[in-house]
């Protein structure tokens, strides 16, 4: 093989995944963006969601520019929980049952009624990316 086409193969591989998260992410920017405190903007998107610039191992609720959280995201933030990996996942998979149990309500809901059953542990990976 020559080595052109070579190094082309290699190049589209290591990409791969970022690729894939990218793809993740457009079912997302619809209502949020990632921008860093420079006002950088490192990925495009809405505001009707809070800025997930920093999201990985944030408190729930933790955007304190963003002000139209659920009175129940804010139940669940007073316990203390952050955006872990896996906190981030459930959520994503579930935001209304993620809610209920970490709130202990069965009526909990959340502001964001899509549920991403699949993809969450990319996109956790891809957003601590960017903001790092």
């Amino acid at each position: 093989m020559k080595p052109v086409f070579l190094a082309l193969c290699g190049l589209v591989l290591s990409s791969a995944p970022a690729l894939a998260d990218e793809s993740l992410w457009r079912d997302c920017r619809t209502c949020h963006r990632v921008e860093a405190p420079d006002g950088t903007v490192l990925a495009r998107g809405g505001r009707a969601g809070p800025n997930l610039y920093g999201v990985a191992g944030r408190a729930l609720a933790g955007d304190s520019e963003f002000r139209l959280y659920s009175r129940d995201l804010e139940a669940a933030a007073r316990t203390g929980a952050r955006w872990t990996r896996d906190n981030f996942v459930a959520y994503l998979a579930g935001p209304d049952q993620f809610l209920r149990a970490m709130t202990g309500s069965e009526l909990a809901q959340s502001g964001m009624h899509v549920a991403h059953p699949s993809g969450g542990d990319a996109l956790f990976r891809y957003l601590s990316d960017l903001s790092n």
